[in-house]
């Protein structure tokens, strides 16, 4: 089973899965702003953090990994909100599980599948990794997804937690990112409320792309972060609680539909 944490209770169950090359870690400031709120809890993913690689592992694949973790705990709903990959992982648990959530949330990160530009990079990340190692490619990666000038504190952590990572968990997850499925067509039919956190400053997630895709949800909610990147649990961490607790309470807990 995965690895995880747990902190607090109440009534919301809330489950926050990381980003690529991150861990449970990435989270720490939203685990000890909801603690006093819900239920927190932080799952590393497949070779991540503290939870060993699965060879062949796909974004559904974590998915239901992550269920197994939920289904441990003897949990019966939640809302689910993933950073970038684990973005990727709550659109496929929303897909596979659509009963289990009170709600769905996208921190940097997309329905969309990967372009052939985008596979392409993926390719050579993992034959940079295979011929070099994760170190050098992780001391350029991590950097580059804060907003510049990024804080040296911010990003020295990062790598740190990054480099915990297994070399197969990141190469595996590069694959699984690489030939996920587009998965667009599910917003519409979602009838749980989604927030969407969407940094200014993201070169990966472009925000005009997130605007459009909550445009297209019946209940969403839109976290904006005027001075963020990719980054923004750290970058404008009391910024994106106060968000995410409004989207828990006023539509997790009382759904309703905003513009």
């Amino acid at each position: 089973m995965l690895h995880y944490l747990t902190e607090g209770a109440g009534d919301i169950n809330l489950v926050l899965l990381h980003g690529y090359c991150e861990n449970n870690t990435c989270f720490n400031e939203q685990v000890l702003f909801f603690k006093d709120h819900c239920k927190v809890i932080t799952i590393d993913l497949p070779g991540f953090g503290k939870s060993k690689a699965i060879t062949g592992i796909s974004i559904d694949g974590m998915a239901q990994e992550v269920k197994k973790v939920l289904d441990g705990l003897n949990l019966t709903h939640c809302v689910l909100m993933g950073h970038s990959m684990g973005g990727y992982v709550a659109f496929a648990f929303a897909e596979l599980f659509p009963n289990f959530l009170r709600g769905l949330g996208l921190i940097h990160s997309t329905a969309v599948a990967d372009t052939d530009e985008r596979k392409l990079k993926r390719n050579q990340v993992i034959e940079f990794i295979t011929k070099h190692g994760k170190e050098p490619f992780l001391e350029t990666f991590i950097p580059a997804l804060f907003k510049e000038p990024a804080s040296k504190e911010h990003t020295q952590v990062a790598v740190k937690e990054a480099l915990v990572s297994s070399t197969e968990g990141i190469i595996e997850a590069a694959k699984a990112m690489r030939d996920r499925p587009d998965r667009t067509h599910i917003l519409s039919k979602l009838t749980i409320p989604v927030f969407f956190a969407v940094g200014k400053y993201d070169s990966l997630i472009p925000e005009q792309a997130m605007f459009e895709q909550a445009a297209s949800c019946q209940i969403a909610h839109i976290g904006y972060l005027s001075n963020s990147a990719h980054m923004g649990m750290v970058e404008e961490a009391a910024l994106l609680n106060e968000k995410m607790l409004v989207f828990l309470m006023d539509f997790c807990l009382s759904p309703k539909k905003i513009a």
